[in-house]
């Protein structure tokens, strides 16, 4: 069986109110502007500092953050007062994950979202079941495109790195997946990275 290594936010999960949500209640303490769901989740995927960076910049193109920023840490609290007010699996996902768990496929969450988070959610949705390992893009001091959570993830697994697949929905998992040398799988679904992130990458077009 050919162990797969699944992106959460986009490929799993749809997430994108509930972040917008974070977002602007942060900019709303902030006394700054609310974005549009749309351009807010347009920045999703390269973890949480990515996200508030170039939201913050959105509004003001000055803007800076640093690692230990608080506005980072107000974001994460804000977040996490709204994460499951809306976020769901997509359609076909849980049963997907069924049929690949009876079948015995050894299956990974590698997530640019803080671990933390990643795991409340998917206890909540009762994902968890289907995934013994889950990084998050604090797992690890690299995060994708880096190969390195792929490579962990297949330690961890118990399963040689080059038998995994990558199945995400953005240009930072089929990066991910070529910097550690597997396929990577697109999947459109999502929403939230429509535009097919490299000529090379194969698509799915269902989970299922």
């Amino acid at each position: 069986m050919t162990p797969l290594l699944f992106d959460f936010d986009g490929t799993l999960v749809d997430s994108r109110r509930d972040l917008a949500r974070g977002v602007n209640l942060l900019l709303a303490e902030l006394e700054l502007p609310a974005l549009e769901e749309e351009h807010v989740v347009s920045f999703v995927g390269r973890g949480a500092r990515s996200l508030i960076l170039r939201c913050l910049s959105a509004v003001d193109p000055s803007e800076t953050i640093p690692r230990d920023d608080p506005r980072l840490r107000s974001f994460l609290r804000h977040y996490r007062s709204v994460m499951l007010d809306t976020t769901v699996p997509f359609p076909g996902v849980v049963p997907g994950l069924r049929r690949l768990q009876r079948a015995g496929v050894p299956m990974a969450v590698v997530s640019n979202k803080p671990e933390q988070p990643t795991r409340e959610i998917a206890d909540a949705l009762e994902l968890t079941q289907f995934f013994p390992v889950i990084i998050g893009g604090d797992t690890y001091p690299e995060r994708k495109p880096h190969a390195q959570p792929l490579i962990e993830a297949a330690k961890l697994l118990g399963v040689p790195l080059a038998r995994c697949v990558m199945v995400g929905d953005s240009d930072v998992d089929i990066a991910a997946a070529q910097a550690a040398g597997i396929p990577g799988f697109w999947c459109p679904w999502g929403g939230i990275h429509p535009d097919r992130p490299d000529s090379t990458a194969h698509s799915l077009n269902h989970f299922d």
